[in-house]
């Protein structure tokens, strides 16, 4: 049994690791209660099971209110430093100016580091050109990009990414929940072995440890983020399904945290 199992297994929070949950939101989500959703919350949790960072979006940003949103993520940046980094929310239903004045404003504030897309709330392809500000930004200030994703989607499949892909080839894009259904799985290492700034996170509660297995098999392990959609699913299980995976120690670590320190430029160099 590898360390990194055992340690788990003993319920002992992997203090000594470098563990990034790249996938986190924040607060209330319209039609069901998730508990301790705010930043104090979430901290605790992560408390719990060792994770040292998490970069999160506020639910309202992805939902109703983008700029209520920022705003929460920036009050927890700042309760939380080092601990809590954020993702600029952006709603391209609204106008163009406004997306960009919001994107200036966060980027402003430190510890915002990425830009989250949600193209099936927003109802918008994520290569229809009103995400194009977000897109263009991302590449000038030299940010990565996470959106939601997903095989079927009329909006966020991800074949729609090829075209920003190419497009914006220093950005990284990150596409969410890309093992949580084999046709997901098989199109997003599709579109990542096509276009080496895509990568791909492990967020999804229906995601199977042979599925996170399949997908460092056919892509490796320095494309491939640990996410958990803290708080708005338990982190437990998500850990749990990479420490038991049949993958290399090095490996998971580098799913940890590695990678995501590496592509945000966040946390501790020494691990």
């Amino acid at each position: 049994m590898s360390a990194l199992r055992e340690r788990v297994l003993a319920g002992q929070p992997l203090t000594d690791l470098l563990v990034i949950d790249s996938h986190a939101h924040m607060g209330p989500w319209f039609n069901f209660h998730i508990p301790s959703c705010d930043a104090a919350g979430m901290v605790r949790t992560m408390d719990r099971l060792g994770v040292s960072a998490c970069i999160a979006s506020a639910h309202a940003s992805i939902g109703p209110d983008f700029r209520l949103g920022n705003d929460t993520i920036a009050r927890a940046i700042a309760a939380h430093p080092g601990r809590i980094y954020g993702y600029i929310g952006v709603n391209p239903n609204y106008p163009a100016d406004e997306m960009r004045e919001e994107l200036r404003r966060c980027r402003a504030i430190p510890g915002f580091v990425g830009i989250k897309l949600h193209p099936d709330v927003h109802r918008v392809r994520a290569d229809d050109e009103r995400y194009t500000p977000a897109w263009e930004f991302a590449a000038e200030r030299n940010l990565p990009v996470l959106s939601h994703a997903g095989a079927g989607s009329a909006f966020n499949s991800p074949s729609h990414f090829d075209r920003p892909a190419e497009a914006h080839s220093q950005v990284a894009i990150i596409l969410a929940h890309s093992a949580s259904a084999q046709e997901s799985m098989d199109a997003a290492v599709a579109l990542a072995r096509k276009r080496a700034n895509v990568h791909l996170d492990i967020c999804g509660s229906p995601l199977l440890i042979w599925a996170l297995e399949q997908l460092v098999e056919r892509l490796g392990s320095e494309r491939i983020l640990f996410g958990t959609d803290l708080p708005f699913i338990d982190p437990r299980p998500g850990l749990g399904r990479l420490a038991f995976a049949r993958i290399a120690e090095e490996q998971k670590r580098d799913l940890l945290g590695r990678n995501a320190a590496r592509i945000f430029g966040i946390g501790p160099k020494n691990f």
